[in-house]
């Protein structure tokens, strides 16, 4: 069964994504592993005008992830749900927790531009996201789980046997039954090469049994170009694959992602080759 880790800070971003995360568990027949990393406060708050104890606020935090995972458990009996909870900064804990356990990816929650810095969860999305191994799963504080029917993967068509995970992209299309959707966003031609064709061959080859519709959408900000074809097709999930010196690299590591994720109510996958 795999297992889907959903980091939560009890704010609506993260219960939204919990949310999101038990839907697509249901679609796929996985298991939820809830997670709350909380840091002690250096100066311990006071509940009638007695501090609360280090023991006492682990408790606290206990109670409540039992709670969601009651409320969760209430929407999808069907679905097991694990919970960990751990004394010490969420980046920190989701690296150890990715390197011991089989985890298949990370559901995280993310707000608008104004509101990242509300929530824990919020404001380490993007960098949990950039240097995790593990896919993560961005969900828009907007996003309403529908049934992954149709996966928009993107890609330049640059050294795409080294950059592009098939196995992953493979078995997360085999997972939710999904039609593969291979997107091209260029404008007037200024990303060909000499050498796309044949990289386009490749992935023709790479992914030949799951017969995808390959599009290419001529938009000069591709981020506008994805949100588009997304809201037209009815894409439920973009995969979004981070390369080192090239357009994906840095619509991933400069503004144009938190574009991608906050102007959309499409959920966006960073895989990693």
């Amino acid at each position: 069964m795999k297992a889907i880790l959903v980091p939560v800070d009890f704010s609506s971003t993260s219960l939204n994504a919990a949310s999101y995360a038990l839907h697509y568990a249901k679609q796929v027949g996985g298991k939820l592993m809830l997670v709350h990393a909380y840091e002690q406060p250096l100066i311990l708050p006071l509940y009638q005008g007695i501090e609360v104890s280090p023991e006492h606020m682990r408790e606290i935090k206990k109670k409540e992830l039992q709670l969601l995972a009651n409320q969760l458990t209430e929407l999808g009996p069907l679905v097991k749900i694990e919970q960990l909870l751990f004394d010490g900064k969420l980046v920190d804990v989701i690296q150890d927790l990715t390197e011991v356990l089989q985890i298949a990816f990370i559901v995280m929650g993310i707000t608008g531009a104004g509101k990242a810095r509300e929530a824990l969860i919020g404001s380490n999305t993007l960098s949990i996201s950039k240097h995790c191994k593990v896919p993560v799963l961005i969900v828009p504080e907007n996003a309403v789980f529908t049934k992954i029917n149709d996966i928009g993967l993107t890609t330049d068509f640059r050294d795409v046997v080294r950059t592009i995970p098939d196995d992953r992209v493979k078995e997360l299309v085999e997972a939710t039954g999904a039609r593969l959707h291979v997107l091209n966003v260029d404008f007037k031609n200024r990303q060909w090469t000499s050498d796309t064709p044949f990289q386009s061959g490749l992935v023709e080859t790479m992914f030949e049994h799951y017969h995808p519709q390959y599009h290419f959408i001529d938009k000069e900000d591709m981020v506008d170009g994805l949100n588009e074809y997304a809201n037209k097709y009815s894409i439920e999930m973009l995969l979004v694959i981070p390369q080192k010196h090239n357009l994906l690299e840095r619509i991933f590591a400069g503004s144009h992602t938190k574009e991608l994720v906050f102007h959309s109510d499409v959920p966006v996958m960073v895989m990693h080759a």
